[in-house]
């Protein structure tokens, strides 16, 4: 082993095999590989999708994907001879004889039908705002996906007759190649206050008063049930139960003065300012003309109710006398 030459032809040896043991690992992974499953969420399945180490190939499409939030099985020939058609010559298969393809997909919900309907009417201008619609199949909506994306489904046809409620739609669903026809009820509901427990003649209303609940639309209107905001600081003029929802001529303006009760007469003209108790003949909210009896003068007065207790006379200085 002592001979020069001997020992360059060993190391030259070592380096080739070297190499070539270097290099049977590379070519393997250049070649493309079947993969066994895969799962897209485009209508296309490419070479990428199919095959590990596609290369250049892996934008270019093979065959279309199967139909939303399904899954099929694809035959080895049936693959390759789409991806012969692709340009991929070659590719490596562990073994398999067919692969699994699946696409994603949205499950179409009557959530999402409604929220479409809504937004429909919405623009159209039939439902307010504040307004929230049920949508009532006549048939059970069958398990069909939409394709990912931020629109699943679209309104095509929307038909609705206020009268009876009824509706039809024909709707367009992203990834299916037919539309679906529908039809059914929508019913129509308010958010407004109910009251919370028994309240006596008298109360005035407080925001603990109510819960806010969903009231049927027609039933909201035709009875004239008011917004909280409308009955805040209102007076019931009657004993109501718990669970009832008010109406306006269920409430007024809280009374200020009430009738026999002593009040102070308040008049002010001009740099003048008389006061003097009096007694009230009469009820009367905020803003409202009260006829008061001044027990100064035992005269009878017309004045504004201002406050509780208080009323002021709105007159000229010629009727300081009066008083």
């Amino acid at each position: 082993m002592n001979n020069p030459f001997k020992r360059l032809l060993i190391a030259l040896s070592i380096a080739a095999l070297g190499a070539l043991a270097a290099s049977l690992p590379a070519q393997a992974q250049t070649m493309p590989v079947l993969r066994e499953n895969i799962m897209v969420n485009s209508p296309i399945v490419t070479v990428g999708d199919m095959f590990e180490n596609a290369g250049a190939l892996a934008e270019t499409g093979l065959f279309r994907a199967p139909a939303p939030g399904t899954t099929g099985r694809v035959d080895i020939d049936i693959i390759r001879t789409a991806a012969i058609g692709a340009g991929l010559d070659e590719f490596q298969n562990p073994g398999f004889a067919s692969v699994s393809v699946g696409r994603t997909g949205i499950m179409v919900t009557r959530n999402m039908l409604a929220q479409a309907i809504a937004a429909d009417l919405n623009a159209q201008g039939v439902l307010a705002p504040d307004v929230v619609v049920e949508t009532l199949l006549d048939t059970p909506l069958a398990n069909i996906f939409a394709a990912t994306g931020p629109n699943p489904l679209s309104l095509q046809n929307l038909r609705f007759i206020p009268g009876s409620n009824r509706f039809s739609a024909r709707v367009v669903i992203a990834g299916q190649s037919r539309p679906v026809d529908l039809s059914g009820r929508l019913d129509f509901s308010i958010s407004r206050p109910i009251l919370v427990r028994a309240l006596p003649a008298g109360t005035i209303l407080q925001p603990s008063d109510f819960q806010m609940r969903d009231v049927d639309l027609q039933f909201a209107q035709s009875q004239g049930v008011p917004s909280l905001e409308q009955l805040v600081g209102k007076q019931l003029l009657r004993q109501f139960r718990e669970g009832s929802a008010l109406r306006f001529n269920d409430v007024t303006e809280p009374v200020l003065i009430a009738r026999n009760q002593a009040v102070t007469l308040y008049l002010k003209s001009g740099a003048l300012t008389l006061t003097v108790k009096g007694q009230a003949l009469g009820d009367a909210s905020q803003g409202q003309t009260v006829s008061v009896l001044n027990l100064l003068s035992n005269r009878v007065v017309q004045g504004i109710a201002i406050s509780p207790g208080t009323v002021e006379i709105q007159s000229v200085t010629t009727r300081v006398a009066a008083l």
